[in-house]
């Protein structure tokens, strides 16, 4: 159900890697993502306390705690599948100290890599009701944060990105995910950004950041997904030729 390129890959994903590992030798991966995944869609599947890592293919990535036996880690990995996470898995730490030594394209120096929090925020998401475009108090939030970013740093750009879910013909939803990227654009420009500063592209219903129907048949329907699919990707770029980093680690 959940579009990723790393979510069905079961070969060990390096997590922690340095010379010094600790007792906890095992970590849970929860699930990896395309796109950051905002925490309400942990909680609503009773997930509270997570880590969010990205690599350095801007893979987003989910881990639960540390563990200093399998078998507590596997308990846990137990636990996250039953709550809707089929892809969870455990990780070992000492194997991935071993994969460290090998070029692991994930990993810099045998580190985690994370953007610096200091460069500021480089790409979010905003999320709309269904049929709706209006902007949420949330929305507008977090367009602000970009409005300071443009403002202070007149050489960024912004892409904007445009989705709706997969109710309805595809053309309305095309119309209704250009509404929405026109709604964060016109919020930026009204605060004094220049339209020329700010890119749009809309998708319609292509894209789904989570899958629409259930995957096994394609016939039963998932509302709960569809929420996360009526969204806008804000991405600040120097140049719209650029492809936009998506390694930035921000909380909504």
């Amino acid at each position: 159900m959940i579009k990723s390129l790393a979510i069905r890959l079961f070969f060990p994903v390096l997590l922690l890697c340095s010379s010094g590992i600790s007792a906890q030798n095992f970590k849970v991966q929860i699930a990896a993502f395309n796109e950051q995944i905002p925490s309400a869609y942990f909680k609503e599947r009773g997930v509270e306390r997570y880590i969010e890592t990205t690599d350095q293919q801007g893979l987003y990535r989910y881990v639960a705690g540390s563990y200093a036996t399998r078998d507590e880690a596997e308990a846990v990995c137990k636990s996250l599948v039953a709550k809707g996470f089929p892809y969870a898995h455990v990780v070992d730490l000492e194997v991935q100290r071993v994969l460290c030594g090998v070029g692991c394209p994930y990993f810099r120096h045998g580190m985690v890599f994370n953007q610096d929090p200091s460069q500021g925020e480089i790409v979010n998401t905003i999320f709309f009701d269904f049929g709706s475009f209006a902007l949420t108090p949330e929305s507008k939030n977090i367009l602000d944060r970009f409005f300071v970013q443009l403002r202070d740093k007149p050489e960024l750009k912004l892409k904007i990105h445009g989705f709706a879910d997969g109710v309805g013909s595809a053309q309305d939803n095309l119309e209704l995910s250009t509404e929405r990227a026109r709604a964060a654009r016109n919020h930026l420009v009204y605060k004094g950004i220049r339209a020329d500063r700010i890119q749009m592209e809309v998708f319609g219903e292509a894209n789904p950041l989570l899958a629409n129907k259930d995957e096994e048949d394609d016939l039963t329907d998932a509302p709960k997904n569809r929420k996360w699919n009526r969204r806008v990707v804000l991405m600040l770029v120097s140049d719209f030729n650029d492809v936009p980093d998506e390694k930035a680690v921000i909380r909504q």
